[in-house]
């Protein structure tokens, strides 16, 4: 499992979009988990579920059934 917290914070959209799409692919070729902290909405619409958190308790958890590729993401 990997965790990463806000892990495109501090980038420029074209270089994050290349960690956001190095990181799905370590999920699909080492078989993993990847946990993506964030305040952007936007990648969920590129993984498979999402853990809604709302005043420290889980709100809700959303399965995206066709997610996108990296450039869906706004930035």
């Amino acid at each position: 499992m990997l965790l990463c917290d806000e892990p495109t914070g501090a980038l420029d959209s074209h270089t994050g979009k290349i960690i956001i799409e190095l990181l799905i692919n370590l999920c699909e070729s080492e078989n993993t988990t990847v946990i993506i902290v964030t305040h952007n909405s936007e990648f969920g619409k590129v993984a498979n579920r999402v853990i809604h958190i709302k005043n420290g308790e889980v709100e809700y958890i959303e399965t995206n059934e066709n997610p996108q590729s990296v450039d869906a993401i706004n930035w």
